[in-house]
C-alpha cells in the first residue's frame, strides 16, 4: 500500500502567492514524513478553485525540491494537450526527476476547459485515445508518421527517450462503468471518480 498527497491547490478565500506557499509547505512535508506520492491536478480556466494550470511544470519543481517523494498527475487533460509536445515534456521530466514521475491521464468530467479552448467536449473521449496511442508510438524513441481524426504528422521523433522504459509509470483516470473494463484491457492502475455512483455501485 502506497500514501499520498492530492492537490489541486485549493483553498477559497487565499491568495494564489498563498495557494503555492501551501503547496510548497506540504510538498516538503510529504518528503519529511516518508510518503510515497504527491498528485498534481491540471485544473485549467478555473481560477477561483485552483492554480495548478501547469501541473507539469510544478512537477518539475517538486522533482527538484526533492530527493525520494515521487510525483505525478492526476490528471493530465489529453484531449486539451497536444500528444506529442506532451509526450515530449513527460521523458523530460522523467529524467529531471529520474524516474519519479507517474503520469495520470484522463479527460475531465466537465466541459468548461474544452469550451474556453474551442474542443468540442463531445469529441474528448474519440481525442483522449488518439492521443494516448500517439504517446505511446512516441515514447518507442523511433521516427513515425500518424494519420488520425483529429493529428496528423509525418516522420517525426520525440526527444529524449524515456528514462523510464518502456515510459514512466501510466495511470488513468475513470468514472463511468463502461470506461472501467477498457482501462482493465489497458493494463493500466486507475483513479477512480464517484460523481454519481455510490461506493456499492463501484464496488
Amino acid at each position: 500500500m502506497e500514501f499520498g498527497l492530492f492537490a489541486e491547490q485549493t483553498r477559497r478565500g487565499a491568495s494564489q502567492d498563498d495557494a503555492f506557499r501551501e503547496m510548497f509547505a506540504l510538498v516538503d512535508a510529504s518528503e519529511a514524513w516518508g510518503l510515497d506520492v504527491f498528485w498534481l491536478a491540471e485544473m485549467l480556466i478555473n481560477p477561483t478553485r485552483s492554480v495548478l494550470s501547469g501541473p507539469l511544470l510544478v512537477a518539475s519543481w517538486i522533482a527538484a525540491r526533492t530527493r525520494r517523494l515521487r510525483v505525478g498527475t492526476a490528471v493530465q487533460l489529453l484531449p486539451l494537450n497536444h500528444p506529442l509536445r506532451v509526450a515530449g515534456e513527460v521523458t523530460t521530466l522523467d529524467h529531471l526527476s529520474q524516474g519519479r514521475f507517474d503520469f495520470g491521464i484522463g479527460r475531465s468530467g466537465s466541459p468548461r476547459a474544452y469550451d474556453a479552448l474551442g474542443v468540442p467536449y463531445a469529441e474528448s473521449q474519440e481525442r483522449f485515445f488518439e492521443a494516448l496511442e500517439i504517446m505511446l508510438e512516441a515514447w518507442k524513441g523511433e521516427r513515425f508518421s500518424y494519420e488520425g481524426k483529429f493529428f496528423r504528422f509525418t516522420d517525426v521523433a520525440v526527444a529524449p527517450r524515456p528514462y523510464r522504459l518502456p515510459h514512466p509509470p501510466l495511470r488513468m483516470a475513470a468514472t463511468t462503468p463502461e470506461t472501467f473494463p477498457r482501462v482493465a484491457r489497458m493494463g493500466l492502475p486507475i483513479f477512480v471518480g464517484l460523481r454519481g455512483m455510490s461506493i456499492p455501485e463501484l464496488a
